[in-house]
């Protein structure tokens, strides 16, 4: 149905009269997503740390316990807001970008969609899809990467349709990529190479390489959603299309 040789070919393309928006809107996902999750590692790594004495052999006492375990405590509730409230709705703003770019020139500002259109839905779903892979991935490594590979259009389902509920988007992707799992797995893999590349010069290099990477991701979901419309997984009406807007 689709070959990696195909989609990267339609994603350079695609780039070759936007790149530097595409960079834009990667480099500022990047550094918000990267800022705030950096601001709650450093609230959990604070908690790990030795106690003042803990070198010398010395017990740490019940009340420097109890604030190293609170402090730990309010970290993972940190993260677990960020998650629902930041994480989810930048990245399918950020797909939204990239899926529009296919058919003209996009806006930076749909960087924000997943904000501006039902925005407690598509946190709700991207929350709890992300949840989901994560207990998956708690059971075995394999069926975590399975489910995760089963979801991964949930975001680009949102950007196109925020009114869908995070099941029906789950059930679209999973039939999306039903048969189709091993290849997209192999397209990840296949980028191993510029991502090593990009990691040069204190890991700068990967915010040029993001582009390719996610407008590939974009040019995937097309084929796919082409799948489900002309299988009947989806509708229309679920799927209408990501054409560019203000």
């Amino acid at each position: 149905m689709w070959t990696r040789a195909e989609l990267k070919q339609n994603a350079k393309d695609v780039l070759r009269n936007n790149y530097w928006m595409a960079f834009a809107v990667s480099l500022v996902y990047s550094l918000i997503t990267g800022i705030v999750s950096s601001g709650s590692s450093f609230v959990n790594n604070s908690s790990s740390s030795s106690a003042p004495g803990t070198s010398t052999g010395l017990e740490i006492s019940p009340e420097v316990l109890g604030t190293l375990l609170l402090i730990a405590l309010l970290g993972s509730l940190i993260g677990l807001v960020l998650s629902f409230f930041v994480f989810g709705p930048m990245q399918v703003g950020m797909v939204r970008y990239y899926m529009e770019s296919r058919n003209g020139a996009s806006s930076f500002g749909q960087l924000f969609y997943g904000f501006k259109r039902n925005y407690m839905n598509t946190a709700t779903a991207m929350f709890l899809t992300n949840l989901f892979v994560s207990l998956w991935s708690l059971l075995l490594i394999v069926p975590g990467i399975i489910k995760g590979l089963a979801w991964s259009q949930v975001p680009y389902i949102l950007a196109e349709n925020p009114n869908l509920s995070g099941a029906r988007a789950r059930a679209i992707s999973a039939q999306m990529t039903d048969g189709q799992k091993w290849e997209i797995f192999v397209l990840q893999l296949s980028f191993l190479g510029w991502i090593l590349l990009g990691s040069l010069l204190c890991g700068i290099g990967l915010f040029f390489v993001e582009p390719y990477v996610q407008a590939t991701y974009a040019e995937l979901y097309a084929k796919l959603r082409d799948r489900a419309l002309s299988e009947g997984f989806a509708t229309l009406e679920e799927l209408p299309g990501a054409l560019p807007q203000a």
